[in-house]
């Protein structure tokens, strides 16, 4: 059980917290008292990573060293949008909000003097609200879009099987990266190779598991995690995996189809091939295929998106891979909850989620506001 109060008049930050949010969920929307609980809980670890656990330890100092941590998470979304752990100039604001009002109860309640998150000389530590707002870079697959763009590697996949059998490799891998993509919310530096990066070698069969719904990659966190990998996604990870017949679990689940790199493999070899598979030639050889680069799967998903005259929204040229992982984020938070969301995607920051997809919190917050305005 937490513990509640140091002294009445030193309450623990977290004491202090539930009390303020208990205060504002009454006759409010409860998703609003849940993610002001979220963002205030994700700054008390912050604190407390710093030594702050009770109101007293609340300073103009700590609160300012606070609005610099923000701006270095605007500065990485502004540097790269599909950094996790960045968030938008808007977003820092709107979390400095809710750390203003709860220090605000704070000063109500005679648990501080004064509320630091007001002083303009710590407010100026603040980043700009208008920084790393540009929604147009941060593409988010539709339900539309995916379903699209399933159903025509789907098409090709079952087309190129009934006319080719087990020759069908291209079409049949294409539908498994797109499914893969889809479905697991996987980065795609975790599924396929970075050249920028030797650990990232891409996908072993090996790291598959059917049977638990798990596939494990080399996470963000440099450590090895484990992504789901649901149900629907197995059925082209199988048939894929019978066309390529891999020599051993070992072998790449996409190893690439650069030419010239696959004709430099046989020539390594030094030997005539014939009519054997090149997969179990370089095997015996032991020559092992490099993966499909994260560069490579850009122009599959580019390809596929011109062929198949996928209708893409907004003003981007295809569906982009971080965008098939903003989207399953998405329908699970929309669809089942933002616990969902957070754990297929990985994100130590519950923030980060809610940063995410503060769209549809806006959304139903206005939904509310409606039924509330029409009963006055």
């Amino acid at each position: 059980m937490v513990e509640q109060t140091q002294t009445d008049a030193n309450p623990t930050l977290t004491a202090a917290k539930d009390q303020f949010v208990d205060s504002r969920r009454k006759g409010s929307a409860g998703r609003y008292a849940t993610e002001l609980d979220r963002v205030l809980s994700a700054w008390l670890v912050w604190c407390e990573d710093r030594g702050a656990t009770g109101t007293s330890d609340i300073s103009d100092r700590l609160l300012a060293n606070y609005a610099q941590y923000l701006g270095r998470r605007v500065s990485a979304r502004v540097s790269d949008p599909d950094d996790d752990d960045g968030i938008s100039g808007r977003t820092a604001h709107q979390y400095w909000g809710y750390i203003r009002s709860f220090l605000s109860y704070c000063v109500e309640w005679g648990y501080i003097d004064q509320n630091p998150a007001k002083q303009g000389h710590v407010v100026d530590e603040l980043p700009e609200e208008s920084l790393g707002s540009n929604d147009d870079a941060e593409q988010t697959w539709s339900p539309d879009e995916r379903r699209a763009l399933l159903d025509y590697v789907d098409e090709q996949a079952r087309d190129a099987i009934d006319a080719d059998g087990l020759d069908a490799t291209g079409p049949v891998r294409d539908r498994a990266i797109i499914t893969l993509l889809a479905y697991t919310g996987a980065r795609g530096a975790e599924l396929f190779r970075d050249p920028d990066d030797d650990r990232r070698e891409g996908l072993r069969w090996l790291d598959i598991d059917f049977e638990s719904n798990r596939i494990m990659a080399l996470g963000k966190s440099q450590d090895y995690e484990a992504v789901q990998f649901p149900e629907a996604a197995h059925s082209a990870l199988r048939q894929h995996k019978r066309v390529q017949q891999p020599p051993d679990d070992d072998w790449p689940v996409f190893p690439t189809r650069h030419r010239p790199t696959l004709a430099q493999l046989e020539g390594d070899a030094d030997g005539d091939r014939g009519d054997q598979p090149l997969a179990d030639y370089l095997h015996e050889h032991g020559i092992e295929p490099p993966s499909i680069t994260t560069t490579g799967v850009r122009s599959v998903l580019k390809r596929l998106c011109k062929d198949g005259e996928i209708p893409v929204e907004g003003d981007h040229e295809y569906l982009k891979p971080h965008g098939a992982r903003r989207g399953i984020g998405k329908a699970l938070y929309k669809n089942h909850s933002h616990e969902a969301a957070q754990k297929a995607l990985r994100h130590q920051d519950p923030a980060t989620t809610s940063e995410m997809y503060a769209d549809i919190e806006a959304g139903e917050v206005a939904a509310i506001a409606d039924d509330v305005l029409k009963n006055e």
